[in-house]
């Protein structure tokens, strides 16, 4: 039997693949339905109900902003707003972006939650104190209120939104 790679797998965790030789194509991966037509039971996901979960997700998510629109989404917003502070190599950020991405879904249309990137945006991180990431800050209007570094559990975050929307 003859191997299938001729060069060892890449590094998934490197930005750059060890592997430099030529590697068996795969093919996609395709969803099967194993259930005979209506015989799907509660609870199990179709094709079309994955799709529409994964839209509604969307919408609710965090929005990225630049430091052009600053003013007008953070500072003059009608809504308490929370913005995360954030970088693309940040290993800790992209845990607060979930923890953000289920937060905006449970405060819709009660808070605007955003994302700016840091290393993108020196001169807002600078003027707002930012020296590590990921930081939150929570602001109302245009006031900020109060600011979270570091990875911390969801409680915390729901715990300041509270305090921010009764204040």
């Amino acid at each position: 039997m003859t191997a299938a790679y001729s060069a060892p797998p890449p590094c998934l965790s490197c930005p750059a693949p060890a592997a430099r030789g030529t590697v068996a194509s795969v093919p996609p991966f395709r969803l099967r339905n194993s259930f005979p037509h209506g015989l799907r039971g509660p609870g199990i996901r179709t094709p079309s109900s994955v799709s529409s979960i994964s839209v509604a997700r969307r919408r609710e998510a965090p929005e990225t902003i630049t430091a052009s629109a600053w003013d007008v989404t953070v500072l003059q917003n009608g809504l308490p707003v929370l913005v995360e502070f954030w970088a693309s190599w940040c290993g800790p950020c992209k845990m607060v972006d979930r923890l953000l991405d289920e937060i905006a879904r449970d405060y819709a249309g009660r808070i605007k939650i955003y994302k700016l990137d840091a290393d993108d945006c020196p001169q807002i991180a600078a003027f707002e104190g930012i020296d590590h990431v990921p930081t939150v800050l929570l602001f109302k209007n245009g006031e900020k209120l109060k600011s979270l570094t570091g990875t911390m559990p969801k409680s915390l975050y729901v715990e300041a939104i509270e305090q921010l929307l009764s204040h």
